[in-house]
């Protein structure tokens, strides 16, 4: 089954829907430029909002930050309830010591043009570090973009992805999916989870229940193909 993963949520009922759609993980976007962006105080309501619910099953939280301070991930990571940072546009040496700083829960999101670039990136920081649990993926492939780090709307290229999909085991895959092509895009890469945003937006920030249902129903159909 492939795992759907929500991003830039900002508000209660953006979460609860979510929640009732299904999906495995939900991302908060910390880079102020975003947006999307909301603040540590904001995501520590809404994961708070979480632990008094009454549900079958609660989301994966997920905070995404843009070459964030290795040192500071983990405090964030706490005050805000998350279980995982998704890191986008850090060198690889950083990457190495956020591995370190939040023992694994962690996981690079790149805007890679080409294989070689995934593969180059996973081999210098994933050598000794430690390793990310089985709940999280090991990368995230996003669209690339040479000046924004996300929520561009455009499409990952997909012999990238399948590529990267045969050879990473806990392979993402985001960037313009919505739910009229994420079962073309499923069916295609077989990832092992998929990541959207602005494809589930009635407007930025602001999500469209309805989208929401119809992606999660386009990925589970795809699944069963």
């Amino acid at each position: 089954m492939t795992l759907i993963k929500i991003c830039g949520i900002t508000n209660p009922a953006d979460l609860l829907a979510a929640i009732e759609v299904g999906a495995e993980m939900v991302g908060f976007i910390f880079h102020p430029n975003s947006p999307r962006a909301v603040t540590p105080d904001q995501v520590a309501r809404l994961t708070a909002l979480l632990r008094g619910l009454d549900a079958p099953r609660i989301p994966l939280c997920v905070g995404v930050f843009v070459d964030p301070d290795p040192a500071e991930l983990p405090r964030l990571l706490s005050i805000c309830r998350l279980g995982a940072a998704q890191v986008h546009r850090a060198s690889p040496e950083k990457l190495r010591q956020i591995a370190f700083a939040t023992n694994g829960a962690f996981y690079p999101a790149l805007q890679a043009q080409t294989f070689e670039e995934i593969a180059a990136s996973l081999a210098h920081f994933s050598n000794q570090t430690p390793s990310a649990p089985p709940w999280l993926p090991q990368l995230l492939l996003d669209a690339y973009h040479p000046t924004l780090a996300g929520g561009t709307g455009s499409r990952a290229d997909l012999d990238v992805a399948r590529r990267a999909a045969k050879t990473i085991s806990r392979f993402m895959l985001a960037g313009g999916l919505t739910p009229e092509n994420v079962g073309e895009t499923v069916r295609a890469v077989r990832p092992w989870a998929v990541d959207v945003s602005s494809g589930v937006e009635a407007r930025p920030a602001l999500k469209d229940h309805d989208k929401l249902r119809a992606f999660v129903a386009a990925v589970r159909t795809a699944d069963a193909d």
